[in-house]
């Protein structure tokens, strides 16, 4: 099962064809308003819903029903994509992919990159990949992995999101051993063939792959 959640970031930066995304749909906040536009099933929507006006909250409020929208008070613990997050989890779903959560404010992106440290998401963390028209992002636990090189794309990115501890790049072009861990972000790596194997023993690492 696929779940996937528009949050209300930028529409400009929406990957083509997203719409055409098999599952359900989440909207987080103003992202609920942006599927009952293009007419899309909303399966939840979710949030404090503060960049909506009263008239776009009372439609969707008629369009919904009751226990379709969690409307929280904006002074809460959990972002909006937070909120979205959580109750995609309780699908038990295969597949996370999150629109709408890139651009715009710089603290809203990095919260919800951030979101994936948390380890409340532990169960759902490999899972979870953040899309927009020029960036895929996703998350690994510890241990042995394979990255598939996205048709499309160029360059590939890892980023320790706490304590990463022994960090192996192997066949990429340009490999890495890191026993302890350095809070950077090792970019403008590349693919050499179409997969890339790395590993790690502690600690969570998300993994960028960019078009140029």
């Amino acid at each position: 099962m696929q779940v996937n959640i528009l949050a209300g970031g930028p529409t400009d930066l929406w990957p083509d064809n997203m719409f055409d995304e098999p599952g359900i749909w989440i909207g987080a906040d103003r992202g609920a308003w942006f599927l009952y536009q293009h007419k899309k099933p909303i399966f939840m929507a979710v949030g404090d819903f503060d960049s909506l006006i009263s008239a776009e909250l009372t439609v969707l409020k008629k369009y919904l029903s009751e226990s379709a929208i969690l409307h929280v008070q904006a002074e809460k613990n959990e972002t909006d994509t937070e909120l979205a997050l959580l109750n995609a989890e309780k699908q038990n779903p295969d597949i996370i992919k999150v629109f709408g959560a890139t651009g715009g404010r710089v603290d809203h992106l990095l919260s919800n990159l951030w979101l994936m440290a948390d380890p409340v998401f532990e169960s759902i963390r490999d899972k979870v990949s953040f899309i927009d028209k020029t960036n895929n992002i996703c998350f690994a636990n510890p241990g042995e992995h394979v990255v598939k090189k996205i048709p499309g794309t160029r360059y590939l990115g890892f980023m320790p999101l706490n304590d990463v501890k022994n960090l192996k790049i192997f066949d990429a072009k340009y490999p890495l051993v890191l026993k302890d861990n350095v809070a950077k972000m090792w970019s403008s790596n590349e693919f050499i063939d179409e997969v890339v194997h790395f590993s790690f023993d502690t600690g969570v690492i998300l993994i960028t792959q960019t078009v140029d």
